[in-house]
């Protein structure tokens, strides 16, 4: 049955004209050199995968190599996460050295962004590991039950253009078809769609994501991942993508690229592989015109004003209802990907490097035991806490423990245990105590503040003695009236 399986797959790819583009020695690979154990472990119940994660959490292993999450699958399973977010795994620039510190000075000592400044899409690059690597790192994953999404970034290439290599430029038509006509042009009006959606940002060129010769190359790369076992995608800088109604370039047809590449429409005989299945969101950052709910209609889009007032609220201990209750966000909650801290909010200085694993930890409990989003957890290098780019790990290497932590593994758990369940807020004596009940099921505590808090709390829990999961402290529940001690600084997690 199995080999049925892949044999009927295969014949499907090559039916819609799908070729292979791994890495460069694996660039013609045809599909029926894959073994029959690609393809025995695929879901084969549409959308069983995308309901999976988007009840679940991801976790986002930053800068880690294909190996080191192989290697690490036991644990991340262990702490109860769904899915896993990859860095970019397409071509970067190398720098002079092959330089693989996080942060440098220097072109040789390496930078963590060249992964996200494509030079072709394929498959592979000297920091993260080879195609190979990476096709192994699914297969494991799938073992575990564990989904991999895949950062991609369809917007942009390298700020450098000589580093391009000659063989994208070539596959889209030269250079004058690569970029937008205003590609390299900086945004000066960012709630200008034309300009948001066709300029420079941020020094980085504005492909010509509407050029079907472009599509076509990028179907390639997109489907070669899903065959190598990607279950989802995040799409970087999503809001620099034009919508089907917005302006559309001078050198373009029409804005088709999210109906493309979310498996609405086709792209010379080339679908999406697996589309029904997939998790897909967008870096939707929101202001700036962003249209945010608009891009719901292909994608989930990311909650980044809820992430920022989440932590003010947690670093001014002001767990105020009116802040976690509001998503401050026009779309669907369950449309959202929400974070305390993302790998953009990490690097850039000032916004959330300097908080502590603790302050982390009680954002991250807040947003994983709320009813919507998808909680997405950032794993960070290892070294001191509260201290931007430590210089302990390199790329590549593993990030801190904290995705271990009991409270982070308690709340990773308590969300699997509270699907369908309604939620509540409330504070205990003062706003820097937060209660979160979900129905009559269960209860999160989070204290903020320096010294115990005296839990006395109405709750629908069932009258008896409860141990919470995170730090094994005891409550009680007697007609109806949640009571215990919680001591500063920690989470509770009751169920």
């Amino acid at each position: 049955m199995k080999r049925f399986l892949s044999i009927l797959i295969a014949i499907l790819f090559v039916i819609v004209g799908f070729s292979v583009l791994g890495c460069t020695s694996t660039k013609n690979v045809a599909t029926s050199q894959l073994s029959t154990e690609d393809f025995q472990n695929l879901n084969l119940d549409p959308a069983l995968n995308r309901q999976k994660v988007q009840n679940g959490t991801i976790m986002q292993v930053w800068c880690w190599s294909f190996n080191t999450i192989k290697e690490n699958l036991p644990d991340i399973a262990k702490a109860g996460f769904k899915a896993i977010q990859t860095s970019p795994i397409n071509a970067c620039r190398e720098g002079d050295e092959k330089g693989m510190a996080l942060m440098s000075n220097t072109r040789t000592g390496g930078k963590w962004y060249y992964h996200y400044q494509p030079i072709a899409w394929k498959i592979g690059n000297y920091q993260l590991g080879t195609r190979e690597e990476f096709k192994a790192m699914c297969e494991e994953a799938e073992k575990y039950g564990i989904s991999v999404i895949v950062d991609v970034l369809p917007n942009h290439t390298s700020s450098y253009l000589p580093d391009v290599l000659p063989e994208f430029i070539e596959a889209v038509g030269g250079m004058d078809k690569l970029l937008h006509e205003n590609g390299r042009r900086p945004i000066k009006n960012w709630s200008n769609r034309y300009e948001g959606t066709t300029g420079q940002m941020g020094g980085l060129p504005d492909v010509n994501t509407e050029n079907p010769l472009f599509q076509d190359y990028f179907m390639d790369y997109m489907n070669d991942t899903i065959l190598c076992g990607a279950d989802g995608f995040r799409f970087d800088t999503a809001k620099h993508i034009g919508l089907p109604d917005d302006p559309c370039d001078d050198n373009s047809k029409e804005n088709d690229f999210w109906p493309i590449f979310t498996g609405k429409k086709a792209i010379n005989g080339k679908m999406l592989s697996r589309a029904d299945e997939l998790f897909l969101y967008g870096e939707v950052l929101q202001g700036g015109n962003a249209r945010e709910k608009e891009y719901t209609e292909f994608v989930s889009v990311t909650a980044s004003n809820y992430g920022g007032n989440l932590r003010r609220a947690i670093q001014q201990k002001n767990l105020g209802l009116g802040i976690i209750e509001d998503w401050n966000h026009p779309a669907n909650p369950d449309k959202l990907v929400t974070w305390i801290e993302s790998h953009d909010t990490y690097a850039n200085q000032g916004e959330s490097a300097k908080m502590t694993h603790f302050q982390l930890r009680a954002g991250w409990a807040i947003i994983t035991a709320r009813q919507y989003g998808t909680p997405l957890f950032f794993s960070r290098p290892q070294g001191a806490e509260a201290t931007q780019f430590p210089g302990v790990s390199q790329i590549g290497d593993k990030g801190n423990d904290e995705f271990m932590h009991p409270e982070v593994v308690a709340v990773n758990k308590f969300r699997d245990a509270m699907v369908g369940e309604g939620e509540k807020f409330s504070n205990g004596t003062t706003r820097q105590t937060l209660i979160i009940e979900r129905g009559n099921k269960g209860v999160v505590i989070v204290n903020l503040k320096d010294g115990t808090e005296q839990i006395k709390h109405k709750v629908g829990l069932a009258d008896g003695e409860y141990n919470d999961h995170a730090n094994g402290i005891k409550f009680k529940v007697q007609d109806g009236i949640l009571t215990g001690k919680i001591k500063a600084s920690k989470i509770a997690v009751i169920y």
